[in-house]
């Protein structure tokens, strides 16, 4: 009979975990809430003050910058290109909204838009290319302020009468800098919150736009919408929340698999979130006032990452996962940490076998993993994987739970059978878990942890 092992470290209390956010040396206190990842090296961030910060080098060092005149501006959003081409966007009523533009690294800004729209207060920028970017104000008139540039210098306002209208009270946050963001070659995607908590989408770069009703919180003036998140043209996940009562997790995210069309709910993150990033197609990043969440399952289930106070979260892959917070708090997700998937180079490719598919996840006192022998003997010919599950440093009473797409657990406790006999050649993931009343009752995923292995059927 096959067997893997399972080894799980519980981490009891959450400071343990907050070592899986690496922090930054960023000589600023500025509160930071605009943050784009251009790749392993190169990182840009914005914020209060006129500041603006980059590494090249991967978070080594980090340059401080304020631009000149706009000393009393608060850079919300940041969208970067390379090191040296970047766009900022400023926040405020009437003047304060201005957009910046580098070319040559932040050695110098060059002022392309100031708004002289007295109701206007724009939220957020994002761009599909270089060249082509669009950024948005709060509602004017019944719909929402739209600006575009098409050469990368100059910006106009774009036509929204095809727009959906706005309801009363219905606004956007610029908490994060993804209220606005853009996916592909002509999709764009703009949240809400207040007094109704929608999703605006357009597929022509906002010639046109459709609009629809989510799950989230709304109806008072800091719940909504705060971040959506696209992984493509169809998948994509939001999150908001109110931010007045950040431990409340009702209502606080959302999926969708039909490019926006609809949005059902998930598995909650641990309270408000004002940030998401995809890291790959699977696995999700999302952070707030209270702390921070992972999912490695496509938002089935989430693991706290830690309590940091964050305010913005981007990631360019599993290995460029950054967030950004009040007083210059900068980190970074140390790649340690996310589900690694490697082979075991011992492992013998036998047919008719089940093979394991080696994954090592640490998550702060979290440690699992598991080792398929290489031997004939140990090739279960009637597919049935006996699983072994420990739990160790944990005290209090708790319960194992296993969750599998395909054949049946059989007996329940730290040591079941997977029984796959009727399963059909293929990848069959197993999710095994304890949950642990004393932290909250029996939410597998949340207060228990969880970690999935796959088997492979030959």
């Amino acid at each position: 009979m096959k067997t893997f092992q399972i080894l799980i470290f519980v981490c009891l209390f959450s400071v343990l975990c907050d070592a899986q956010w690496v922090k930054q040396d960023v000589k600023t206190s500025a509160s930071l809430r605009g943050l784009s990842v251009v790749n392993e090296k190169v990182v840009w961030a914005s914020g209060t003050g006129g500041t603006v910060i980059k590494t090249t080098d991967g978070g080594s060092t980090w340059k401080v910058m304020t631009v000149p005149g706009a000393e009393k501006l608060d850079f919300r959003d940041i969208e970067a290109f390379d090191a040296n081409t970047a766009y900022i966007l400023s926040i405020g009523n009437g003047e304060s909204s201005r957009i910046y533009k580098t070319t040559d690294g932040g050695s110098t800004w060059k002022e392309q838009f100031r708004n002289k729209n007295e109701k206007a207060f724009f939220d957020a920028i994002a761009c599909w290319d270089a060249k082509n970017c669009i950024a948005m104000s709060d509602p004017v008139d019944g719909r929402f302020l739209l600006i575009e540039t098409k050469n990368g210098e100059n910006w106009s306002v774009m036509d929204t009468s095809k727009m959906p209208p706005v309801k009363e009270g219905e606004a956007a946050f610029a908490a994060s800098g993804t209220c606005l963001i853009t996916q592909g070659k002509n999709n764009a995607f703009l949240v809400s919150g207040g007094t109704d908590a929608r999703v605006f989408r357009t597929n022509n770069r906002g010639k046109t736009w459709q609009v629809s009703d989510t799950p989230i919180t709304k109806g008072t003036a800091g719940s909504g919408i705060f971040s959506i998140a696209m992984f493509d043209e169809k998948n994509g996940v939001i999150v908001g929340g109110n931010y007045e009562n950040p431990e409340e997790r009702n209502e606080t995210f959302a999926m969708t698999r039909d490019g926006g069309a609809t949005w059902q709910p998930g598995a909650r993150p641990l309270g408000y979130r004002s940030g998401v990033a995809y890291l790959d197609r699977k696995t999700v990043v999302a952070v707030g006032t209270n702390g921070s969440d992972v999912s490695y399952d496509r938002a089935d289930t989430w693991s706290m990452v830690g309590n940091e106070n964050l305010n913005a979260v981007a990631a360019n892959g599993r290995n460029a996962v950054w967030s950004v917070g009040p007083n210059g708090v900068v980190v970074r997700l140390d790649s340690k940490v996310l589900a690694a998937q490697y082979e075991d180079p011992d492992l013998k490719r036998l047919p008719g076998c089940h093979l394991c598919d080696v994954i090592a996840i640490e998550l702060g006192h979290l440690m699992i993993a598991t080792k398929c022998g290489p031997s004939d003997q140990e090739c279960s010919s009637d597919r049935r994987i006996e699983v072994r599950t420990t739990a160790v440093q944990i005290d209090e009473p708790h319960e194992y739970l296993y969750q599998v797409t395909a054949g049946k657990i059989v007996g329940d406790g730290p040591n079941v059978i997977w029984d796959l006999s009727d399963a059909k050649p293929g990848k069959y993931p197993i999710t095994a878990g304890i949950t642990v009343p004393y932290l909250g009752g029996n939410r597998w995923g949340v207060v228990g942890r969880t970690m999935t292995r796959e088997v492979v059927v030959r």
